[in-house]
């Protein structure tokens, strides 16, 4: 549901078209605790069925935007058996693969507002987002080594499409830390700005694009995933069918006419919003 849970281990906040999800545990690095991730993927799966949310931006309260999966929890499971350790960690996976399917699966804009340190599970969100700005002290730690663990959360899948597969081996298997000039060179982070206009910007680009024309956005951002897979001919077959889809509809009219008018564009299908909390 597209509300804020009781105990707030996030916020959520619905303002024209912009769904707001900032994640709300800064005494302990904003971890995600496994009570969470399903809470977190009913949310993105309710975001995907509700025509009046437009983009989502993806922040953390404080100064660390995720540190990950919650240690506490880790730290108690190395006290149970080897058998019950394992079925716990295979029950807490599946549920994260199902967030990583459903943070994947939303079809409009997502944009991730980094400030801090980002780690584990936490790196799903800056990895599978549209646009990612960060500030100066934006860092991206590839630690799961470090406690005997594989990467999870879609960062074998997310890591290879971002940076490139060889990069991304390099920062697995090294465990590497990576600062906010780094990562804007590998391409994790789209912009870096300073620190006291973060908010600033990344308000500013989800409001733009909560004003961009639907079917065009969905479209643009559909095709471009498909393309990692698709061959050249069948793709520009489905360009044909996206713009014969778009210029059926009344965005492509207005845009038109603004154009032609030298005016900003109010596209019909940006005019539903709703606020929530």
């Amino acid at each position: 549901m597209i509300k804020t849970p009781d105990d707030q281990n996030y916020l959520v906040d619905l303002t024209d078209g912009v769904l707001r999800l900032s994640f709300n545990r800064p005494e302990f690095g904003n971890a995600l605790p496994s009570t969470a991730i399903p809470m977190l993927e009913q949310l993105f799966r309710a975001a995907q069925d509700d025509p009046s949310i437009r983009c989502i931006l993806i922040e953390g309260k404080g100064k660390v935007f995720s540190a990950g999966g919650d240690l506490v929890g880790f730290a108690r499971s190395i006290e149970q058996d080897v058998e019950t350790r394992q079925a716990d960690f295979a029950r807490r996976l599946a549920a994260v693969g199902e967030l990583v399917q459903a943070v994947v699966a939303f079809d409009r804009p997502v944009v991730a507002a980094i400030r801090g340190a980002t780690a584990g599970v936490g790196l799903l969100f800056p990895l599978a987002a549209d646009v990612a700005i960060g500030d100066d002290s934006a860092a991206f730690v590839f630690a799961h080594q470090r406690v005997g663990l594989s990467p999870d959360g879609g960062v074998t899948s997310l890591l290879p499409q971002v940076v490139g597969e060889r990069t991304a081996r390099t920062l697995l298997l090294s465990a590497a830390k990576i600062d906010a000039v780094e990562a804007h060179r590998l391409g994790i982070l789209s912009r870096v700005v300073a620190a006291e206009v973060l908010a600033q910007e990344s308000d500013r680009l989800t409001q733009r694009l909560a004003q961009a024309p639907r079917g065009a956005i969905v479209a643009a951002k559909r095709l471009v995933r498909a393309s990692k897979t698709t061959p050249l001919g069948e793709q520009l077959a489905a360009e044909t069918a996206a713009m014969v889809d778009c210029v059926g509809n009344a965005d492509f009219i207005e845009g038109v006419r603004a154009f032609i008018e030298k005016r900003p564009a109010r596209f019909p299908s940006a005019n539903t919003s709703r606020h929530r909390a």
